[in-house]
């Protein structure tokens, strides 16, 4: 054993008293005038190492501010409330026994499209669901501005002012799993850390988010219809142009064995605005 290995293992003082006995006076104080010159940074790194850094600490990019919605795809879906059978390709006309004829952006099985044809605004307004296109998986489909702040160090807030939702991002994992279904379920996110390695590839990374128990809602307002079964995994990066401005590449996948046929993928985009000025709270609406 070294006596650096001793210092860092925790057996110093034993160490040193075995090292005492078998070396010689002068080689003696030497090395131990080295060892108490290093001791309190080889602490300090342990210490650095026990106590591994919050998320806000940790985070390779920077997803505060105000951000707006910007609409490139879907525009008539997420601009206007789109008629009933729209996914985003036109009506899509449903036959009996559940086949589709023409071609959908939503990969739905029969039974989605089945619930499709349901929709109802004026049912929805009567029961009180007004919000359906505002949980988790439909809120950033929504022309919004979004408002992103740290709650804690290990959870992010992010606020819309369409349909005034709120939804968190715990970097901790839930203490208890299940309880009842919310429009914004349970969201546990982790950092995905790129770079870092030398000056020619600087640190960054994205946020990755997988939300669960979530109540059943609408992707848009139209009525297209994801279920309680739904897992959604999004992925935010950010990303900064040559003029200055900085922008988040949304990405969002949706699995729902019980409306779809396969993972349902989308990729939206939100650009940081200065400053809260445009900040419009608005309550959902259903049609």
């Amino acid at each position: 054993m070294t006596l650096l290995a001793a210092v860092c293992s925790g057996t110093f003082v034993p160490f040193v008293s075995w090292w005492l006995n078998t070396k010689t006076q002068r080689a003696q104080r030497f090395l131990l005038a080295l060892a108490f010159l290093f001791l309190p940074s080889i602490v300090q790194a342990q210490g650095a190492r026990g106590a591994p850094p919050t998320a806000r600490a940790a985070a390779p990019i920077d997803l505060t501010g105000y951000w707006t919605a910007v609409i490139t795809e879907d525009w008539h879906t997420r601009m206007l409330t789109a008629p009933r059978g729209d996914m985003g390709s036109g009506t899509f006309a449903t036959q009996a026994g559940g086949r589709g004829v023409g071609a959908g952006n939503i990969p739905f099985n029969a039974e989605g499209r089945r619930v499709m044809g349901q929709w109802d605004p004026a049912k929805d307004e009567a029961d009180g669901n007004q919000c359906r296109a505002y949980g988790a998986a439909g809120i950033l489909r929504q022309p919004t501005r979004l408002h992103i702040t740290w709650q804690d160090d290990d959870t992010l807030k992010v606020e819309t002012d369409f349909g005034t939702q709120t939804r968190l991002f715990s970097f901790r994992k839930p203490q208890q799993e299940g309880g009842p279904p919310t429009a914004q379920g349970i969201s546990v996110a982790e950092w995905i850390v790129a770079g870092g390695t030398r000056d020619y590839w600087p640190r960054g990374g994205n946020l990755k988010v997988v939300t669960t128990n979530m109540k059943p809602g609408y992707y848009w307002k139209n009525g297209m219809p994801y279920s309680g079964s739904a897992v959604m995994t999004e992925h935010f990066r950010v990303h900064k142009e040559l003029d200055n401005s900085e922008w988040i590449v949304f990405s969002q996948m949706v699995e729902d064995p019980q409306y779809l046929t396969q993972p349902y993928i989308v990729t939206y985009h939100f650009k940081k605005l200065p400053n809260g000025s445009t900040w419009t709270p608005a309550p959902c609406t259903a049609r």
